[in-house]
């Protein structure tokens, strides 16, 4: 089976001998073209001037002397032309030179064809009066024609040099051009093998040249890249999703096992502290639940006319306990109709999810702002908080499941990682977006867009 760079190069071969060839002959042909004319130009310029030199020497002497002879003879041993005089009947005065193919046996026939063809007829003219006129016979073997057949020559031979040279650069160069163009491409399979038997470190050193291979370069890296972020994310979940369940198990059969030796007596209050352990791993299989299903659009969502400042105010006024708690100013912006169509239980729950984690992340004395707007036929509902931000490197995967940029911070605190996973699910549920912004010691904004509904309610 012929490699890809191989096909590549005899492509290219192929189209460079094509052009070679074709350019050779196309300036063979052009060249015998002009020459030809430049040709017959040079002849009819000899005519022109030998008809001349016999008008000249007639009227010198008012008829045909042996000095328009000599001058006649004298052109036509400088030209090597074969030049007949004739008078105005038609009778020979003199001839000279040698005639077309004279001389040379076994080619009488063709000189003679060629010599017809060569040969032309100049009448002379006097004042009106005809006095005469001059058969000129071009041979082409003459020195002259020997000279224009030797630059032909020449230059077909010039052209076929540069040709074979040329030929041959464009094979020599096709090679290693063509391997250059597909080195990355080799090495984006060979990679992409790699990456088959599970080795998501390989990456391939992108072309300096900016072009649609260098993007091919560029996009498998990134691929790699993401495989590589999610499967350190599926580890993560794995481990993740174990040490939430294992710690309510754990307590739980602590508890258990105290009963049965009797050293923890089954009190209601050891009874409840077990009731919160098992209620607490029925809201984690929820919670994981509600992400499956949102990530697999299986959510049942209610269709229905809502207002989001009704429901933004509902929540916060729930949630009222725990702002006065923490020491945090609340506040709440934007028109008081702001209608949109959706699930209002589904969108309250965005709603607590994110003025849930702003205040486990905001500090005494901090400042949550909920601000709705209408504009474009969307409704924007903005969380801000002036909290302890997060970290740039966690930014692109705060939606996932789990997820907790400070590894180390008490659940309590931290939570499931499950919220905004479930949030943005049902935000796009309803056809809408959802974005977060952030900066470490300023604060974090999340907005979220939801498509208008009707706005006409009383």
């Amino acid at each position: 089976m012929k490699r890809i760079w191989m096909k590549l190069a005899l492509a290219f071969m192929a189209m460079g001998v094509g052009a070679v060839l074709i350019t050779t002959w196309l300036a063979i042909k052009e060249m015998d073209e002009h020459f030809m004319m430049y040709a017959n130009e040079v002849k009819s310029q000899h005519n022109e001037e030998i008809s001349q030199v016999a008008l000249a020497s007639y009227r010198a002497s008012q008829a045909w002397d042996q000095s328009a002879f000599l001058q006649l003879e004298a052109v036509s041993s400088v030209l090597g032309l074969h030049i007949a005089l004739h008078d105005a009947r038609g009778e020979k005065l003199g001839e000279w030179g040698q005639a077309p193919g004279a001389g040379r046996e076994g080619e009488h026939d063709t000189h003679a064809e060629h010599a017809e063809r060569a040969t032309e007829t100049i009448p002379l003219y006097d004042g009106g009066r005809k006095i005469g006129q001059l058969v000129i016979s071009h041979d082409d073997e003459n020195a002259y024609m020997a000279l224009e057949g030797h630059f032909q020559w020449a230059h077909k031979n010039t052209a076929l040099w540069t040709m074979a040279v040329l030929l041959v650069i464009v094979v020599v160069l096709c090679i290693p051009l063509a391997r250059t163009m597909v080195r990355p491409v080799v090495q984006v399979s060979a990679a992409a093998q790699k990456v088959a038997q599970g080795d998501l470190q390989v990456r391939v050193p992108v072309p300096e040249r900016q072009d649609e291979i260098a993007a091919l370069v560029v996009a498998f890296n990134n691929l790699v890249t993401s495989l590589h972020e999610q499967e350190e994310l599926r580890k993560r979940l794995t481990a993740d999703i174990a040490h939430e369940l294992r710690t309510p198990l754990n307590t739980l059969l602590a508890q258990t096992e105290g009963m049965i030796d009797g050293i923890w007596e089954a009190t209601p209050k050891h009874l409840e502290s077990t009731r919160a352990e098992v209620l607490r791993l029925i809201r984690l299989v929820n919670d994981l639940d509600q992400v499956i299903q949102v990530e697999a659009g299986a959510l049942p969502m209610r269709r229905e006319q809502v207002n989001l400042r009704d429901v933004a105010e509902e929540v916060s006024e729930a949630m009222h306990v725990a702002f006065a708690r923490n020491q945090i100013r609340f506040q709440l912006e934007g028109p008081k109709d702001a209608w949109m169509t959706g699930d209002r239980q589904r969108i309250a729950q965005v709603v607590a999810n994110l003025l849930a984690n702003a205040c486990k992340h905001t500090p005494p004395d901090g400042t949550i702002c909920v601000t709705i707007e209408k504009a474009g036929g969307h409704v924007k509902l903005q969380v801000r908080d002036n909290g302890a931000g997060i970290a740039p490197d966690d930014l692109p995967h705060v939606f996932a499941r789990f997820y907790r940029g400070d590894r180390s911070r008490a659940r309590e605190r931290g939570g499931a990682g499950l919220g905004l996973t479930i949030a943005k699910g049902i935000v796009e549920a309803h056809g809408g977006q959802i974005a977060l912004e952030s900066s470490l010691g300023k604060g974090t904004t999340v907005t979220v867009r939801f498509p208008g509904g009707d706005e006409a309610r009383t």
